[in-house]
């Protein structure tokens, strides 16, 4: 991974193209099978990548109200190894303006319950629902008011043996600044 070169592609038609290229290399082929539960064991064992889902969402949703508004604003540096970065041997994946506002209308084109549902609007779904329910453990933990239910209500939660490795989880997540 020594190169630095930053591929700038003009895309025809960017949107399905553009989906598969910015997809993290970890978890590529999960995602593409879209294989809901060892995407889950992943993020759980890997928060930094679930929780950078949430700052690319927000800058793609700045993007498009930057754009409603005449307005324009900066390149977009990938959190994480995109597929293609590590197929090309580079080391990091910047997104242009005009691609965070055209990739932020195509998620949001195809949302539920579109059957062509977009490969990263699938991970970000994952990865934002599941850091909802951690918050929603962690706000019940603090306040002294039941966990059972965000327990029982969660598929992923089964990826821990018992209610202390969540709450040691959610303390890790913590002292991580993560929540």
């Amino acid at each position: 991974m020594s190169k630095f070169v930053i591929n700038v592609r003009d895309f025809k038609e960017p949107n399905k193209e553009l989906d598969k290229l910015l997809i993290p290399h970890e978890i590529y082929d999960i995602t593409i099978n879209r294989q809901t539960k060892k995407i889950e064991l992943y993020f759980i064992t890997n928060p930094k990548l679930m929780f950078s889902f949430v700052g690319f969402n927000s800058k793609l949703k700045h993007a498009d109200y930057l754009s409603s508004n005449r307005k324009c604003g900066c390149f977009y540096e990938m959190p994480w190894l995109t597929q293609y970065a590590y197929e090309n041997n580079l080391i990091k994946s910047i997104l242009l303006f005009n691609q965070q506002v055209s990739f932020y209308r195509y998620m949001i084109k195809y949302w539920y319950p579109n059957s062509e549902l977009s490969n990263l609007r699938y991970l970000s779904s994952i990865a934002l629902g599941m850091i909802q329910n951690i918050y929603r453990f962690n706000y019940n933990l603090e306040n002294n008011l039941a966990t059972d239910l965000c327990i029982t209500k969660l598929n992923y939660m089964k990826n821990f043996k018992n209610l202390q490795e969540i709450i040691n989880y959610i303390y890790n997540l913590r002292n991580l600044k993560y929540i």
